[in-house]
């Protein structure tokens, strides 16, 4: 299911928004990370840094053909050899073999600005299921403010929104980040029931 306002602009814009090198580290996204899961990875902005990282594998999900492609190519290009790429649809997940076979196994699952969609506790939960004992979410957002891109603001979530969402599902708040100049960051990791 493609999320509502979940457009990506062109790529060139895209990237002025984000130092996702900057980000990752704020986010606590390691060395010790072991596999990394970029659910909606786009343009590959977060998800090929990512790769450099973590000492295992970099995996980038969604649900745009071309966006994989993307990513493919680019992966290529940079000789980055830990990416896998993953077509597909986190609100089926069970009709995903590559999936299926995830759950329990992912060190860090990234939602970055896609909690704006129609259950962000179901994503959240959905997510949660694919996590490692010791996994995290990282979520970051648009600011609650006129910024040059984002969600509209009538279903922009603020960061009290998120946290709230995550503790619906289970989650529980280890950290929340400012990301200036337009994001911010929560990080979240299994509650003790999930």
């Amino acid at each position: 299911m493609k999320y509502r306002d979940s457009g990506m602009p062109d790529e060139t814009m895209w990237t002025t928004f984000f130092s996702p090198e900057e980000i990752l580290q704020k986010m606590d996204v390691l060395s010790n990370t072991a596999t990394f899961l970029d659910i909606g990875c786009g343009y590959g902005t977060f998800l090929l840094p990512a790769s450099r990282i973590v000492n295992a594998k970099a995996i980038g999900m969604d649900i745009e053909p071309s966006m994989l492609k993307e990513c493919s190519q680019k992966a290529a290009d940079e000789q980055l050899t830990n990416i896998e790429l993953i077509e597909a649809d986190l609100s089926a997940p069970e009709r995903v073999p590559a999936l299926r076979e995830l759950a329990g196994k992912v060190d860090y699952a990234a939602l970055f600005n896609i909690l704006h969609c129609e259950e962000p506790v179901a994503l959240l939960r959905r997510t949660a299921a694919l996590l490692s004992p010791n996994g995290r979410i990282g979520a970051i957002h648009w600011q609650y403010r006129e910024t040059p891109r984002g969600p509209t603001m009538d279903i922009r979530p603020k960061p009290g929104q998120i946290v709230a969402w995550g503790q619906e599902a289970d989650l529980q708040v280890i950290k929340e980040i400012d990301l200036p100049p337009y994001h911010y960051g929560i990080i979240f990791i299994k509650g003790e029931s999930a």
